[in-house]
């Protein structure tokens, strides 16, 4: 088995750990589910938002290596390049982030804890350039209205 960085220090892992367990007997017993909270650490940004977090953390870098940094021109390169499934996968990333709620702080930093290196274009907040991928990702998918 290999370590799992679940974002906390070593010493709150196992209070974490036991808490989970007793979500998880919880909802088994139950057949409940909590609703969906935000995520807190690293580890739960990207468990819950893997997709986005390729787009984010590999499309900024390559966006910030190219002569003429911008957003559209990654995110098409992601789309191209990308299995049409993930993108479908993404899509729904995206909305769920959305969906979140949440104050703009958790759009600044959940962002960050995926791997988003760059500023969102001037004039849009990180909100406001949340939604745009989301959009051209729509559109580009299999079965989007750009299809």
């Amino acid at each position: 088995m290999f370590p799992v960085d679940a974002g906390l220090p070593d010493e709150r892992i196992q209070d974490w750990l036991l808490r989970l367990a007793d979500r998880l007997k919880e909802s088994v017993e139950t057949g409940q589910a909590p609703p969906p909270a935000l995520p807190q650490t690293h580890w739960e940004w990207r468990a819950r938002f893997p997709e986005l977090a390729q787009l984010l953390g590999a499309g900024t870098r390559r966006t910030c290596r190219t002569s003429s940094p911008d957003h559209e021109a990654a995110l098409q390169d992601y789309v191209d390049s990308t299995d049409p499934g993930l993108v479908v996968q993404l899509a729904g990333e995206l909305r769920e982030l959305l969906a979140l709620p949440a104050e703009e702080l958790y759009y600044i930093t959940g962002p960050a804890e995926l791997g988003l290196e760059v500023e969102p274009p001037v004039p849009l907040s990180t909100v406001g350039w949340l939604v745009e991928p989301a959009r051209a990702v729509d559109r580009h998918r299999p079965g989007g209205r750009g299809s």
